[in-house]
């Protein structure tokens, strides 16, 4: 028997060669058979979220006891590596006091890490940006409560307003040396959450001005479609990697560039949610000055994670004000609705209380699978969407979603439906991912476990070049003829394409999958491999759409 940090005994025993691997694996070979284990034991997350917890607040409270600043790049990302296990753990407010040593570090200029230059110390300022957002959006989070959302207590306003302070005396000496305040995100989120106004820094005021001169309004997409009252387009822009820097992380004003030119090239719809991150608060500032606003169209979120034992009006009215005020609408105009857990069935109240709020001009769900869409639906509820995963490889949809969708004219928004990007010709005749590579993405690491569960990679790869194939034919690409197969069956609106804004564009090649329709012979070369597939088995393991999730 043995004993862990914080004193409980456990009923295993890590003996000597098993200890031997643990001190001797590399840490991105530990990562890797850590995910693995969690994958084929699920129960054991529990046990790592404890035992980081304990380890985090230990080691925290060694670093603060310290009392001394950080003066190399090393010890900044050792702070930072800590604050982001702290986040993950649950410990937001305490992740705090970390935070605010970091950010004292940017107010003092004159603290130039040895062991680094001013463009690696600014991407890291970026990062710890994007780390604050994550603070705030996590202490948000754990305002809510069975019985819907707390208020902030007095020691927790008292914590979050001396952070604020730190940040508020970064901007003043960042200003004072003319240069930008590397935490402007961050401050945003934390003057949000305190009850404060959320106004863009400089540089995005002037390129939001700048947005203003653009008199013409943005081209007509190439392909629509109608949901609900709305004319679509039938691709959205994705703003899920907002959530967290392992996507990367840019400026708020290279967000907002990146999100006019999106808009300037017939992308006018895009999709967030209340746990993105600042994604609905960047979209406001661009939203607000926008000249053609009717062309924009907005599709956000309202998700209950946790179990919430009572549904009130006043509680779903909250949220829907929160999400009008962290966009600057008066309405919104497509508001998906996520449930964690079915057994409770107040989830229909809570749409009713929806369907009643006339700021909500439509409602769509987010990963409900056919049952309950079905619950919804014979209990009178309007809903014009469900936004699930959907792909050549996870295909679960057609087997009892779809059908239900066309008897009721709902239609499905789809993500993951280039699978994180493998279905592109960057992995044509690729060895499997390296998933110690630093550069695989969360997405990847998600889609890599499908690909696995579907049919392994030599299958993928079939796939791939039969793709290739018929892409060549229509003169487009792999990730065109993927998004391609998606968009042709008929109860798809449409496919949310991620974006990582201000880091990467692909709107050109987005534009490409418009136009144009898979003829039966494109679909029946693709179906030899798909019958080659384990999409049963995936269902069935999986669950109806939005199982993964519950499971």
């Amino acid at each position: 028997m043995t004993v862990s940090r914080n004193g409980r005994a456990t009923a295993s025993h890590v003996n000597m060669m098993t200890d031997t691997i643990i001190a001797n694996l590399p840490p991105d070979g530990l990562r890797v058979v850590l995910r693995s284990i969690l994958a084929s034991h699920p129960e054991a997350t529990g046990t790592l979220e404890r035992e980081t917890k304990d380890f985090a607040e230990h080691s925290a409270a060694g670093q603060l006891k310290l009392n001394r600043p950080l003066t190399d790049l090393k010890s900044l990302r050792a702070v930072q590596g800590l604050v982001r296990c702290m986040l993950g753990s649950g410990l937001c407010f305490q992740s705090l006091p970390l935070l605010s040593k970091v950010i004292s570090h940017a107010t003092d200029g004159r603290r130039q890490p040895l062991d680094a230059d001013r463009d690696e110390i600014l991407d890291f300022y970026a990062l710890v940006d994007h780390d604050i957002v994550q603070a705030m959006t996590a202490v948000q989070k754990s305002l809510c409560v069975a019985t819907g959302t707390r208020a902030l207590a007095d020691d927790e306003r008292a914590l979050l307003q001396r952070f604020e302070q730190g940040l508020t005396e970064c901007a003043i000496a960042a200003k004072g040396r003319g240069a930008s305040h590397p935490f402007s995100r961050g401050a945003h989120a934390t003057a949000g959450l305190l009850g404060r106004p959320q106004l863009p820094g400089a540089e995005t005021q002037e390129i939001l001005l700048n947005s203003m001169d653009l008199v013409q309004p943005p081209p007509r997409a190439k392909e629509t479609c109608l949901l609900g009252r709305r004319t679509i387009p039938r691709i959205f822009s994705g703003l899920w990697q907002m959530s967290s820097p392992a996507w990367g992380t840019a400026p708020t004003s290279k967000i907002v560039d990146q999100i006019s030119r999106h808009v300037q090239s017939g992308f006018t719809a895009f999709d967030m949610a209340d746990h993105y991150g600042d994604a609905e608060v960047i979209f406001g500032h661009f939203w607000s000055a926008w000249p053609h606003k009717d062309a924009l169209f907005t599709a956000t979120k309202y998700c209950v994670f946790h179990a919430m034992t009572s549904v009130t009006r006043e509680d779903i009215q909250a949220a829907v004000t929160e999400r009008c005020k962290r966009l600057q609408q008066n309405s919104v105009d497509l508001l998906q609705f996520h449930w964690q857990y079915y057994r409770n069935p107040q989830y229909l109240d809570a749409l009713r209380f929806l369907a009643e709020d006339d700021r909500v001009r439509m409602i769509g769900l987010c990963n409900f699978d056919t049952k309950h869409l079905e619950t919804v639906v014979d209990h009178g509820i309007e809903v014009v969407a469900n936004q699930v995963q959907f792909s050549l490889i996870d295909s679960r949809p057609t087997v009892k979603m779809g059908t239900v969708c066309l008897k009721h004219n709902i239609k499905l928004l789809t993500y993951g439906t280039l699978c994180g990007g493998f279905l592109a010709e960057k992995w044509l005749d690729k060895p499997e991912p390296d998933l110690y590579d630093p550069l695989i993405t969360p997405s990847q690491r998600k889609y890599y476990g499908a690909i696995r569960s579907w049919g392994g990679w030599v299958l993928f790869q079939d796939l791939l070049k039969t793709l290739k194939s018929i892409a060549v034919k229509h003169n487009v690409e792999i990730s065109n003829v993927a998004t391609r197969w998606v968009l042709d069956f008929p109860y798809v609106g449409a496919v949310i394409v991620g974006a990582r804004m201000g880091i990467s564009e692909h709107t050109d090649s987005n534009l490409a999958s418009f136009g144009w329709s898979l003829v039966q012979e494109d679909q029946n070369e693709i179906e030899k491999v798909l019958s080659q597939s384990k999409r049963m088995e995936m269902f069935e393991v999986m669950g109806d759409c939005g199982g993964e999730y519950r499971n």
